[in-house]
């Protein structure tokens, strides 16, 4: 092949590639569909909800009041030792609008079956939204408390 028949190979190729890259970037207002499917590029800034489970001695009283992530008291409960995925607990707790027994009963089915509560804790919804001075907010809401002594919800949550 000479040097021009090359050249006229490779633009057309180049061409090809850009048109078909426009074409799946604007049929898709401009999210490719590799970046799409991760969060971190198609969701940046937007609020976010987790879950957070926080193990309490039994003698504790709860407190019901809204902290910071900072000032979640407790101690770090493993949601994964207990056999709970993370995202559905996650799912679970800032999907539901109603807390009735039936729901906190499901949720205790989550951590410990038909079992009595081994641990007393704390679930938490943490909430994150980036603020209007571009700072992270970041809130944890003590939603509900599972423990051998019985169960009980935030007045604040509970309908």
């Amino acid at each position: 092949m000479n040097g021009k028949a090359l050249a006229k190979k490779a633009r057309t190729i180049g061409t090809v590639v850009l048109v078909v890259y426009a074409v799946t970037v604007a049929t898709n207002l401009g999210e490719f569909w590799p970046f799409s499917i991760y969060p971190m590029f198609s969701q940046g800034g937007n609020n976010w909800s987790r879950s957070l489970v926080r193990e309490f001695p039994e003698d504790d009283s709860t407190s019901w009041e809204v902290v910071g992530l900072a000032d979640v008291p407790g101690a770090p409960f493993s949601v994964k030792k207990m056999g709970v995925d993370p995202i559905d607990l996650a799912n679970f707790v800032s999907k539901t609008t109603i807390w009735d027994s039936v729901r906190v009963a499901a949720l205790r089915n989550m951590f410990f079956g038909s079992e009595t509560p081994l641990y007393q804790i704390v679930i938490y919804r943490v909430r994150g939204e980036l603020t209007e001075d571009h700072e992270v907010l970041v809130e944890a809401t003590p939603y509900v408390l599972l423990s051998p002594k019985g169960d009980q919800v935030n007045p604040e949550v509970q309908q």
